[in-house]
């Protein structure tokens, strides 16, 4: 049943922004060098794509990658916080979130990214219990994610022996996803505010991880402490241009 809703949803989200908004041109961006990106100049830059990459022996490399429209090929994270509402609160916050989705939509898309996502956390998590978003990670949410998976990003991840993921979801919400499924070591993503165990709706400090947060959250690990650079780095969006920078190796993932 859950299945069935969960396509509904993702279907819904694909008709609104074909509706609304022509994102052709951004889908098929690739970069040649992520710190050459300009919103304007995006169209004419290329770099292989993941597809074109050969997995090989990478057992001693690290890898890093973003979760949404990367590792999984739907860009659009709303259907899983849909399930966390339904699952962990209510039908009532279920439908209030569906209510509200093409405004957020608006603004992830024209105003704000961050906003846009912080709206979603707030909707769907607020006076819940961080344990029960946990719970849902771990009992829904995984069979979504892996039926969701980029077959190619997929390969090539794995290929590698030491595994990161940065992403602007709910750590809570993926953990279990990316720990139990994929062996990822090193799981970098937007972390709740609670209270007592209970969810604020409001995000920690450094807030969403997106744009140069992404790349900030990677510096902070004592991984680059180490050796200068990542080996590989995955991602679907230009706007990832800065975490890609501290990557050798930079892969563009599609799914078409």
């Amino acid at each position: 049943m859950y299945m069935h809703y969960f396509h509904l949803i993702q279907s819904f989200c694909l008709y609104f922004q074909a509706c609304l908004w022509d994102t052709g041109k951004i889908r098929h961006v690739l970069l040649q060098d992520p710190c050459d990106y300009e919103p304007n100049k995006a169209a004419t830059l290329i770099s292989p794509c993941v597809e074109m990459c050969n997995p090989g022996d990478r057992t001693k490399q690290w890898v890093v990658a973003d979760l949404e429209g990367t590792l999984t090929r739907s860009k659009r994270s709303f259907p899983y916080y849909m399930l966390v509402a339904i699952e962990a609160g209510s039908s009532f916050r279920a439908l209030l979130l569906l209510i509200l989705s093409p405004f957020i939509w608006m603004v992830q898309t024209i105003v704000s990214e961050n906003l846009g996502i912080q709206m979603l956390i707030f909707i769907s998590t607020v006076g819940v219990r961080a344990f029960d978003v946990e719970s849902v990670g771990r009992a829904v949410l995984c069979r979504f994610y892996l039926q969701d998976l980029h077959p190619q990003a997929y390969q090539v991840f794995v290929s590698c022996g030491k595994r990161c993921v940065v992403t602007s979801s709910p750590r809570i919400m993926v953990e279990p996803f990316l720990k139990d499924f994929l062996g990822v070591e090193h799981i970098l993503g937007t972390e709740l505010h609670t209270i007592k165990g209970f969810c604020t709706g409001f995000v920690q400090a450094p807030g969403v991880l997106v744009g140069h947060k992404k790349r900030d959250a990677l510096r902070g690990m004592n991984i680059l402490r180490q050796q200068q650079q990542f080996d590989v780095g995955i991602s679907d969006h230009p706007k990832d241009c800065h975490f890609l920078s501290l990557c050798k190796v930079r892969k563009f993932s599609s799914y078409f």
